[in-house]
């Protein structure tokens, strides 16, 4: 018996999908990235940024890697976790900041790659695009003043690897690459908290370009992908970093926290006082991050563009919520890079728009050749305009004065312990303490939590007996403050009483002179926080 076989009709099946060619980084891509990283050490000022004493804000950042891995959860509270552990990393504690500088770095790197990932006509042209959207970043005068122990460049360079991931995935669709991106937002939530703001405008993205296009395994993809990210997202926010939304911090942010009624006068003035750091007018740089994201919408990758578009509205709403802080130079610092990143894919684009349109007078002149000259003499008139800027030490007569130049708790504190005596008193002032407990290096330290500030914790140091830190910075703080040490110095046999102050404000500056006036004082050593002596008259 000769067994039938059964045809079967599959004219109703939708043909498989051709295979697509996956592309590869080539030489050219390696080497161009490669000059731009190594311009890095060239446009700032490595060697400064590297050795500065670390101010306020740096310092309880910088205690964290003296204190166990028990209390980071703690300690960390005015950065993400995962920033806390990667200074561990850093074997010598006065190098720390080669953490952020490392971040700068990268954020050029994926600048690159999202200006080379859309689908340019030509491969030299996509090449010219992420040569411009890293030179963009590489050269925006905010990358400057972002030299703190902070997360804030690794919040630029997360918010545009998220991106450029993103424009990978829509490249070439598949689960491992959608698998990819949730991975970048766990990982991003640990080094940076604007990983949950960049990670919403992209899934929003993805499942609004495949709703659209009635993808329905795709859309099922995305929506999946979706939660488990935002799951994890919100694991790592309540777990780590929920417990740094304190009354003090929220205070302390106020003034960038605008009203709905206040918003337009303040967007006004938060953009004006941002043209200095941004480099150009304003009006130029959003029309060209606006052609930008036009056009890699238009290269094939909507939902890139839809991720980037939904930026300045979400933290719009977040900050009228009161729940992140409004165009901050800081905690803003994302936004800017982003914008220069998207700038420059919008000056390649609107450059190809007008070498299309001029073809007929170029003759034999290959496109990209314009194209490229045209964004090189515009990016050179750039430069140009913010020289000064570059290699920024933190103290440039016209432009601004950061707090690296401004504070040195650092040579006071290592000045003290070398000369003082057994028996001497250490006068501070609340804000010189976290240095001063940072910079004793041989002397232990115990974490003191809660505590009524910014960062919700405090330091002790049980083996400093001859430390008094005043209790307020008003006149009358200061004067209980000095009239303890004095009283100190005199139980502890006439020893002499030494002043450390660091990050005084005017008030408290009009509040010592009140006070000292009363006193003997003798300054000695110079610098921008000199150490004094004081003693009764």
């Amino acid at each position: 018996m000769v067994a039938q076989l059964m045809t079967r009709n599959v004219s109703d099946r939708a043909p498989l999908p051709a295979p697509v060619k996956r592309r590869r980084p080539t030489r050219t891509d390696w080497a161009v990235v490669a000059v731009l990283l190594a311009a890095v050490p060239v446009v700032h000022d490595v060697r400064t940024m590297l050795s500065a004493p670390y101010w306020l804000d740096e310092a309880w950042v910088a205690l964290s890697v003296r204190m166990p891995l028990t209390d980071l959860p703690v300690t960390t509270s005015s950065t993400p976790i995962g920033w806390s552990l990667l200074l561990r990393l850093v074997p010598d504690s006065d190098d720390l900041r080669v953490v952020p500088l490392a971040f700068h770095v990268l954020s050029v790197g994926v600048a690159y790659a999202l200006g080379r990932l859309p689908q340019w006509p030509t491969r030299r042209l996509g090449i010219v695009a992420g040569a411009v959207a890293g030179a963009a970043v590489l050269l925006l005068p905010a990358q400057q003043v972002r030299h703190d122990l902070k997360q804030y460049s690794a919040d630029a360079a997360v918010t545009v690897g998220m991106l450029a991931i993103t424009a990978w995935t829509e490249r070439t669709w598949s689960r491992r690459r959608l698998g990819v991106l949730v991975a970048a937002v766990c990982v991003g939530m640990l080094i940076s908290h604007v990983t949950a703001i960049i990670a919403a405008g992209v899934f929003s993205g993805m499942f609004l370009v495949n709703l659209l296009r009635r993808r329905w395994a795709r859309l099922l993809e995305v929506a999946v992908a979706g939660f488990i990210a935002g799951w994890l997202a919100a694991a790592v926010y309540v777990a780590f970093s929920a417990r740094a939304r304190t009354d003090e911090m929220r205070a302390f942010w106020a003034a960038a926290f605008p009203q709905p009624h206040e918003l337009s006068a303040y967007l006004s003035e938060r953009l004006h006082n941002l043209t200095s750091v941004i480099g150009a007018p304003v009006p130029l740089i959003s029309g060209l991050a606006v052609a930008g994201i036009v056009t890699i919408a238009w290269l094939r990758r909507p939902a890139t563009a839809i991720a980037v578009s939904s930026l300045p509205v979400t933290v719009i709403i977040l900050g009228v919520a009161e729940v992140y802080p409004l165009l901050d130079p800081r905690t803003s610092h994302f936004l800017l890079v982003t914008t220069a990143a998207m700038a420059g894919v919008g000056l390649v684009g609107v450059a190809t728009l007008l070498v299309g349109l001029v073809s007929h007078v170029l003759h034999r002149t290959p496109p990209t050749v314009a194209i490229t000259a045209i964004c090189v003499v515009l990016l050179g008139a750039f430069t140009v305009h913010n020289g000064a800027w570059y290699r920024f030490d933190g103290d440039e007569p016209g432009l601004e004065r950061t707090p690296i130049a401004m504070t040195d708790v650092r040579s006071a504190t290592q000045y003290v312990n070398e000369n003082r005596s057994r028996n001497d008193v250490v006068i501070l002032n609340p804000l010189a303490w976290y240095g001063f407990a940072f910079y004793s290096e041989r002397d232990s330290i115990e974490l003191i939590a809660p505590y009524t500030n910014t960062v919700g914790w405090w330091v002790d140091m049980p083996s400093r007996s001859d430390v008094v830190v005043i209790p307020e910075t008003d006149t009358e703080g200061v004067q209980l403050g000095v009239e303890r040490g004095i009283e100190l110095a005199a139980e502890r046999g006439g020893a002499r009483i030494w002043l450390i102050r660091s990050f005084v404000s005017s008030e408290e500056a009009e509040a010592w002179r009140s006070v000292l006036a009363n006193y003997r004082v003798e300054q000695v050593t110079g610098g921008v926080e000199p150490v004094v002596l004081i003693s009764e008259k």
